[in-house]
């Protein structure tokens, strides 16, 4: 970016671990290498520790050009009234609670918004989806090693007609992979853009909607791959777009 249109400042989410069970004490982490694709594609990346205090939160949205909400532990069943199952590991509900007050707040002024893995799941959920809690082989499918325990990666297929298309190509593509829940009902008004081999939906997008940005498989993981480079690319610059805006 030049002097005169500074890099867009890009807000990343962080996963919050603890050893106890109330998360009474917790660690915030990201993996370095979400920061890594946005600087690849041009953005500043800057992370964004959990908060609630509403004036904080005002502020962070008014700082920042852009939010990736990345992947972690699974979204309480709850909030798509479900309980949770057995393999179901619940994800701190501070957490989610902030990243949902981030993505509704931010869809409202335009942010541009990159959900991956965990956040398209919660983007889903949040417009109105639910999810499945764990995805099991099932015999009339061809099985998908979703959760990436043999190579880390398989394979998707980006379907034609779609701003995922247009930006990726249509057909197959081979992603990185670490998942076991997956989108059961699709949000209204969102469609899918990629699909598994079983049918699992790979990533969700809407139509009137293109600062909205979602994927169930890991493109950070992936920094020479073209596929990851377009997406992270095609974000930034949506991120530059919109600090032009704000600043007319």
């Amino acid at each position: 970016m030049s002097k005169r249109h500074p890099a867009p400042l890009i807000g990343i989410t962080c996963e919050a671990v603890s050893k106890r069970k109330d998360f009474a004490d917790y660690d915030l982490l990201c993996d370095h290498r979400y920061a890594n694709a946005i600087i690849e594609a041009g953005g500043h990346p800057v992370l964004l520790p959990i908060a609630h205090d509403q004036s904080q939160l005002v502020r962070y949205l008014e700082g920042i050009n852009g939010l990736v909400i990345v992947g972690g532990d699974d979204l309480d069943p709850r909030w798509y009234g479900e309980r949770a199952k057995k393999r179901t590991k619940v994800a701190f509900t501070k957490r989610s609670e902030f990243e949902a007050w981030l993505y509704r707040a931010g869809k409202k002024r335009g942010l541009p918004i990159f959900g991956i893995c965990y956040g398209m799941q919660l983007i889903n959920v949040l417009e109105g989806g639910t999810l499945v809690q764990h995805i099991h082989p099932n015999k009339h499918k061809p099985h998908v090693d979703h959760e990436g325990k043999k190579t880390g990666l398989h394979a998707v297929k980006v379907l034609p007609h779609t701003r995922l298309g247009a930006l990726l190509g249509e057909g197959r593509k081979i992603v990185a992979t670490e998942h076991h829940q997956g989108i059961r009902s699709l949000a209204p008004h969102f469609i899918p853009s990629a699909i598994a081999s079983d049918g699992m939906v790979e990533a969700i997008e809407h139509p009137s909607k293109p600062h909205i940005f979602t994927v169930q498989w890991h493109p950070e993981r992936q920094p020479r791959s073209q596929t990851s480079r377009r997406l992270f690319k095609a974000f930034v610059r949506s991120c530059s777009e919109y600090q032009l805006r704000k600043k007319a």
